[in-house]
């Protein structure tokens, strides 16, 4: 009986001890609210983003801007991007972007897609021609071993080049007006390259 009564005794206690616990931390809940127009008005931003579309030639381009920038030292063992009859359009080993003194520097990203004008209002029928994230400026190095490379670097005297082998180099962007960077994954060949593709505004590749 003694037993039984110091085990009754220590379950009462650890029930106090529950009940004290939750009336000490009384439970919170927290939901998703939408915000009156009312609240909506008096919220102010600006600058930090900007959405446009637009057509051009057969494509109707839906675009968005972020205003930020962004610097990046990194180191990335091996890059490849699209492998389709027998081979890559990128493939990229050691590479390195910026380095230990000068990060790599990117003011503003975007994200663009290009939808075929001709089926935009087909909603069983729209389709989506190509996918582009990149920067309108750029500023430092990336380096490595590219081994397949499909782009164009201007200011290098690479034009629409596809999986060539640029060998081990550093290609800088000067962060000039026309310094854009990005990559492109393209479903034909037209206004941009098939496939997977980069592209430099304004850069050198050394050697």
């Amino acid at each position: 009986m003694a037993h039984f009564s110091k085990l009754r005794f220590l379950a009462g206690f650890i029930l106090l001890l529950f009940w004290a616990a939750a009336l000490a931390a009384p439970v919170c809940r927290a939901e998703l609210l939408e915000m009156a127009d009312t609240e909506l008005a008096a919220v102010y931003a600006a600058g930090y983003t900007k959405f446009s579309w637009k057509t051009v030639g057969t494509e109707d381009i839906a675009r968005m801007d972020i205003n930020v920038e962004a610097r990046m030292f990194a180191n990335i063992g091996s890059l490849k991007t699209g492998y389709y009859t027998g081979g890559w359009d990128q493939d990229w080993a050691s590479v390195q972007l910026g380095d230990a003194a000068n990060d790599l520097v990117a003011k503003g990203l975007f994200v663009e897609m290009g939808f075929d004008t001709a089926t935009i209002n087909s909603p069983s029928a729209r389709t989506l021609n190509y996918v582009k994230i990149g920067t309108p400026s750029m500023q430092g190095d990336i380096s490595g071993t590219f081994n397949s490379f499909s782009g164009t670097i201007s200011g290098a005297g690479i034009t629409n080049v596809s999986r060539q082998n640029l060998g081990t180099t550093t290609i800088t962007a000067d962060g000039s007006g026309a310094s854009d960077f990005s990559m492109t994954l393209s479903r034909i060949a037209g206004t941009n390259q098939m496939g997977f593709s980069f592209q430099w505004g304004s850069a050198t590749k050394s050697p």
